[in-house]
Formats: structure tokens, sequence, C-alpha cells
């Protein structure tokens, strides 16, 4: 989710314009997923991504750009007319603002230098903190259960999904000064939960620093939803054969979340990763591993089993190709 391939360019020229830039990529995946108390406990799961990214440079070196995606994934509804489910959870329903229309909510956004703005559709500081999503597990991620914020369910993030090319409105301000990052988002807030409208604001940020092979950042968020993130912290870098991440997040009336990642290379071409979240509203301890075998040329088997937030067992199988 965090991931850009680009595997295809156009140069478009245009009056009183040097060149346009557009490019397209993404990736395909498909397998079988399996929920330990669902409805149908074995399923096919599948998704496809197309993300599409064109810029445009002024004579004064100012990129202005825009970012969006067309995704399809085999559970999601695309009128709006049933909500869309997931077998990823127990009992089904994963997301239930999961409305797949074509073209998702556009990210547009002008960057000069290391400074970058962005409206619309936008990444969201506290979900795009480095260490935030520290590896994915299995071939589908198994709802991510095991990201410190609820995988932007406590914060603004940038939604494939959603009200299609309209719906989500934000600003960002993102900085990079060699090992110095920091973003600062302000988002309308306008979710779904338990049949209510939730209407308000969030303000969030982060800074994060990297030294001798450690980034550390932490993130600070004022919503209007009281059970969103409030403090978030991570602390990811190298020991030894492995890479590990360690998550803190004060998920308001969420309460705490503490997590643990680690990822090992086995061989040359294999890749391990183990994951623990320890959340207070969740009715279990998340705990899981994954693997993923390159195959060359963008292509990967994947496969992971996880103990999810509510005690259930849930494991997937599959390929992903990149493109």
């Amino acid at each position: 989710m965090k991931k850009v391939l680009f595997a295809t360019t156009a140069l478009v020229a245009t009056a009183g314009v040097a060149a346009a830039d557009v490019t397209f990529g993404g990736y395909g995946r498909f397998g079988v997923i399996y929920v330990e108390g669902a409805t149908n406990e074995t399923t096919i799961t599948s998704r496809f991504r197309l993300q599409i990214d064109a810029t445009a440079e002024s004579d004064n070196g100012i990129t202005f750009g825009a970012r969006a995606r067309i995704q399809q994934d085999n559970d999601g509804d695309s009128n709006g007319a049933n909500l869309g489910e997931d077998a990823a959870s127990v009992g089904g329903t994963f997301r239930n603002d999961r409305i797949e229309t074509g073209i998702n909510g556009i990210r547009y956004f002008a960057r000069s230098g290391g400074l970058e703005v962005g409206v619309g559709n936008i990444y969201g500081a506290i979900d795009s903190m480095p260490g935030m999503y520290p590896v994915e597990l299995g071939l589908t991620g198994l709802s991510y259960d095991y990201i410190i914020n609820q995988a932007g369910g406590y914060s603004a993030t940038y939604d494939s999904d959603g009200n299609g090319a309209a719906g989500r409105n934000g600003v960002e301000v993102l900085y990079a000064m060699g090992d110095l990052k920091a973003h600062l988002s302000y988002s309308e807030l306008d979710l779904v939960a338990n049949n209510n409208d939730l209407e308000g604001e969030r303000i969030e940020g982060y800074l994060a620093y990297t030294f001798s092979g450690w980034t550390v950042a932490l993130g600070l968020q004022d919503s209007d939803n009281a059970g969103d993130t409030e403090l978030a912290l991570t602390v990811g870098g190298n020991v030894g054969v492995a890479d590990l991440t360690f998550g803190y997040a004060d998920n308001g009336t969420n309460g705490d979340a503490f997590a643990i990642t680690a990822a090992f290379d086995i061989g040359a071409a294999t890749r391990l990763t183990a994951v623990v979240l320890d959340q207070e509203s969740y009715t279990d301890t998340v705990y899981g591993v994954g693997v993923t075998h390159d195959l060359g040329g963008g292509t990967s088997l994947r496969g992971g089993v996880q103990n999810n937030r509510n005690g259930a067992t849930v494991a997937d199988l599959g390929v992903r190709f990149n493109f």
C-alpha cells in the first residue's frame, strides 16, 4: 500500500510546456485466503491496482503533479448499493467504505527541492510516518492488524477506494533535508462508524531523523474523533541479520498499542517477517508470520498466517506481480 512501481513512461509535449511526464505502474495479486469463523472460511482473493502519476515542470523549476489509482478488489462494490466485504475479517466485513468506482480521489501537489505541498486525497502525516508500515504480511497484509494506527483507521490516509474522483479533502506540507524529515497535514474528518457520521477535523504532524542506521519518528495529532491516534512513536533499524521496528501509539479512547516487527533474509530470494501487536481495544494480541519468495522479473510467491484482532486465525497464499 505505500509502494509505487513505475514501468511505463509517456512524454507528452504541450503548448508552453517543455514536457509533461506521465507514468503508469502497479501490481496484480491473486490467491486464497482463510478466515476462521467467517461464513466462507476459505475464498479466492484478488486485487488489481494501476497507479497513474502525472507531472509537469514550470520554467522556474517547480514540479506540479497529480496521483490517481484505478483499483479493483474481488470484494469491492462498484455502485454503493451493497457495502463491500472482505474475507480478511471474521464475519466478512472489513471496510464499510470500500466502494470502488474507477479512479479514486486525486492527490495534487507542487514540489521544489525538499519542500512539497499536497492537496486533495492526501497521504496524511501519521499514516506516512517512517516505521508505520515496516512490512506487508503475507499476500494481502491480512487487514494490517499489526499497524499501530489501525492502518490509517485512526488518522488521515491516502484512500485507494472511497468516493471515486472526489470526496477526499485535505492539505499537507512535507519537507526533507538530509537525514531530517517533517510532515504536517490537515484534513476534513468524514468517517462512517457504527452507522453514525463523524464530522470534524484532523491536524497531524511528524518529525523523523535517521542516524547510525536507525530512524526515529514522533507523530502528534489533534482530532475531533476521540478514537484517533494522539501520539505515535516508531524506532527502526538493523541488528545483525534482522530489520527491527518498534512502535507505540496512544490511540485515544481505543487505548494504547505496542508493536514489534522483524524481517530476515533467508538465502538470496526468500524473506521471513514476524509481527506482534498489543492494542487495548482488540479482543486478542495480534501475532503472525509471513514469507515472500522472489521468483524474478517482479513476481513473487507470498503467504502468511496471523492471529487477528478478534482472536481468529487468518492465512493467505498466492502470487503477486509488479508492473
